[in-house]
């Protein structure tokens, strides 16, 4: 069993990897919103269903609770996945991937700043040396508003911060709820909004003049890095320890760029390379420890 998990784990990071690839292929002819949507109504349907054949039983939510899941739609799901594609419609599916990586790093800095935690020395140090590793990526000594890769980047790293909230707001719900009945739930809360932010793109969308580049890119956004990667995610997640499955999402980003330079022809450049290295070395310091304490990450 230990194998067959450790292998759904790997390839839930190859799906997640691919993510960045696949949503610029889709985004050259489809608009972001619309993109988002499909993803969040395919989510909704299948996690849903999903749901009900895993944990049949489990009890409805009370109003606390669903409050709680409309406030954690928002951040987890409709701003989330919004800010995301829209970035990576303006940046490199790399940079997207670099920006991403960030997301333990703000996880604890704002669990720290909220007093639900207190994190070692050792997790704080990783912080300033991931910001320097964004703070290159971003090119801090020549920022320019008008550049649409900026404003791309800093749209990735607020959907990073948003999902970091997310995470925080979580666990209290997770420790009464099933992770895959929340992730369904959350899902079903953020399909309305995200399809109202997409009907004005929806009136002038045309699938019939999409090439098939673009559907390949559809395809893999909403089968492989929404429906397989949270079905085999949750299924996972429930039998790895969390020191496992810290240990694999290292996986993820060194999937996405190579995936990225193979389709995309995408080669980093060295400022690039020496932003990723800070911001491994950043996100390695503020996860590994805490990787020992059994708690289990949601999926992204």
């Amino acid at each position: 069993m230990e194998g067959r998990a450790i292998a759904a784990l790997l390839a839930v990071q190859v799906c997640f990897g691919t993510f960045p690839v696949f949503g610029k292929l889709a985004l050259a002819e489809t608009p972001p919103m619309v993109l988002a949507a499909m993803r969040a109504i395919a989510g909704a349907v299948v996690l849903t269903l999903l749901a009900r054949l895993l944990v049949p039983k489990e009890q409805a939510p009370d109003a606390r609770d669903r409050r709680m899941l409309l406030v954690l739609s928002l951040f987890g799901i409709v701003a989330n996945q919004t800010l995301f594609v829209s970035g990576l419609a303006r940046t490199t599916a790399t940079n997207a991937t670099l920006c991403t990586a960030s997301t333990p790093v703000f996880t604890m800095l704002i669990s720290a700043l909220s007093g639900r935690d207190r994190p070692s020395p050792r997790r704080m140090l990783g912080v300033p040396i991931a910001l320097a590793g964004l703070l290159t990526l971003l090119d801090v000594t020549h920022l320019d508003f008008s550049d649409r890769a900026l404003v791309g980047n800093l749209l990735i790293l607020a959907n990073a911060l948003s999902y970091s909230v997310f995470l925080v707001l979580s666990r209290d719900v997770l420790a009464r709820r099933s992770a895959i009945s929340v992730t369904a739930a959350i899902f079903r809360y953020a399909a309305l909004p995200i399809l109202l932010l997409a009907l004005s793109d929806l009136t002038s969308f045309r699938p019939r003049t999409l090439t098939g580049r673009a559907w390949i890119g559809i395809a893999g956004v909403v089968l492989l890095s929404t429906i397989v990667a949270y079905a085999l995610n949750a299924w996972a997640l429930a039998r790895m320890t969390a020191t496992t499955v810290a240990m694999f999402m290292y996986v993820q980003p060194l999937v996405a760029i190579s995936f990225a330079r193979a389709v995309l022809g995408e080669l980093p450049s060295t400022q690039t390379a020496a932003a990723a290295a800070l911001i491994f070395a950043g996100v390695a310091l503020t996860t590994w420890p805490q990787a020992f304490r059994g708690r289990r990450p949601l999926p992204q």
